[in-house]
């Protein structure tokens, strides 16, 4: 993990002050540090580990976060301004099912950021040597663009040896 390129993240992510935002995929809560610095007016903390929500929580104590074990496909609250989905892409099997939930959270030109602060080939190679996840594969980003179109208005994209990041409004 670059922790440099987290902040660049944030950075490219143009976080409004007092959004709300979900962090899908929190995992250990990695994130949730950098989106702090946004001043946000809530954060909505989720993944379906529920020993990642522990660690997560254990580091936070900020009543800003609500910290949610659940699958995010089943995930009802919306009304959300911004939606990170930071280096958990890959292991969602349905995309398109994936874009329009995170569509269906998301107010009126909210934003959706996907971002890993490693190569799409980096994180393929961990991937490959796990025989859990080497099936959960970074796309290019011009496959995430085709179906990400179908819910949202894509602006940025990057995909070089120093990141992949894609972002857009909602539609």
């Amino acid at each position: 993990m670059n922790l440099k390129n987290l902040k660049k993240i944030v950075k490219l992510a143009n976080i409004q002050n007092k959004c709300k935002i979900i962090d899908i995929g929190t995992g250990t809560g990695v994130m949730l540090e950098y989106l702090l610095d946004t001043n946000p007016q809530k954060i909505a903390a989720i993944d379906i580990s529920e020993n990642m929500i522990a660690i997560a929580k254990s580091k936070y104590k900020d009543n800003r976060i609500s910290f949610i074990n659940e699958d995010i496909l089943n995930f009802k609250e919306n009304g959300y301004d911004f939606a990170i989905l930071y280096s958990v892409y890959p292991h969602f099997k349905n995309k398109d099912i994936l874009f329009k939930q995170i569509s269906n959270l998301l107010n009126k030109n909210g934003k959706i950021v996907i971002a890993h602060s490693e190569s799409k080939e980096k994180i393929n190679s961990v991937h490959f040597r796990s025989h859990t996840i080497k099936n959960d594969i970074l796309s290019p980003i011009e496959i995430t663009f085709k179906i990400m179109s179908k819910y949202f208005k894509v602006g940025t994209m990057i995909d070089n040896e120093e990141m992949y990041f894609i972002d857009g409004i909602k539609l």
